[in-house]
């Protein structure tokens, strides 16, 4: 089919008209494209910061439940006399008033210069460190309740953590003839008195 020159002519217009509308769709197509990569774009770093926003509430939630719970273990150390300075006069007064209670045979104690603490795992953090009281024990005994509920009552007067690191316990010698009741046995003990000293800023 073959066009006039006069039917072109008046087909121009039409022509230019559609390649504009073409250009224009095209255009708005690729404009849309732009604006819809920078939307999600905008929406992944929404989500980005968002989630980060939760992170950040989360571990401030979980230093505040680990705050709380080291202020309960703290404050249950403080109620057994295990926070603060060395106790040696309440560990003497302590064991005089077991002694009595318990109606032990002689009790001989040495307890050397406090220190700071050896033990595997426990390093000094911040102006918190442990230290120990070193107590070299002899007792009498009559038979090993004494010396456990000896270690027992100590432990639990509250002046301190009571670790032992070691006992040896001997018959003793027969005692004097006449005497009802006399020592059975002889314990040497190296017991730990620890504390928690705490630093304070001046």
């Amino acid at each position: 089919m073959k066009l006039a020159r006069q039917d072109l002519r008046r087909l121009r217009l039409p022509i230019a008209a559609m390649i504009v509308l073409g250009a224009i769709g095209i255009a708005t197509i690729i404009v849309t494209d732009h604006y819809l990569a920078l939307e999600r774009k905008q929406r992944a770093a929404s989500l980005a910061e968002r989630k980060a926003a939760q992170e950040r509430v989360a571990k401030v939630a979980e230093e505040e439940r680990e705050i709380r719970e080291n202020l309960v273990h703290y404050r249950k150390l403080v109620e057994r006399g295990i926070v603060g300075p060395e106790r040696r006069l309440d560990w003497i007064d302590a064991i005089t008033a077991i002694k009595n209670e318990r109606r032990l045979f002689e009790i001989r104690y040495a307890i050397e210069p406090q220190r700071v603490l050896d033990y595997p795992g426990t390093a000094s953090k911040g102006s918190a460190r442990f230290m120990v009281s070193r107590m070299k024990l002899e007792m009498q005994l009559l038979h090993e309740g004494d010396l456990l509920n000896f270690l027992a009552d100590l432990n639990a007067a509250g002046k301190g953590y009571v670790s032992v690191r070691g006992c040896d316990i001997q018959r003793a010698e027969p005692g004097a003839p006449g005497r009802t009741i006399s020592p059975r046995l002889r314990a040497n003990c190296d017991i730990d008195l620890v504390t928690l000293s705490e630093e304070r800023a001046t």
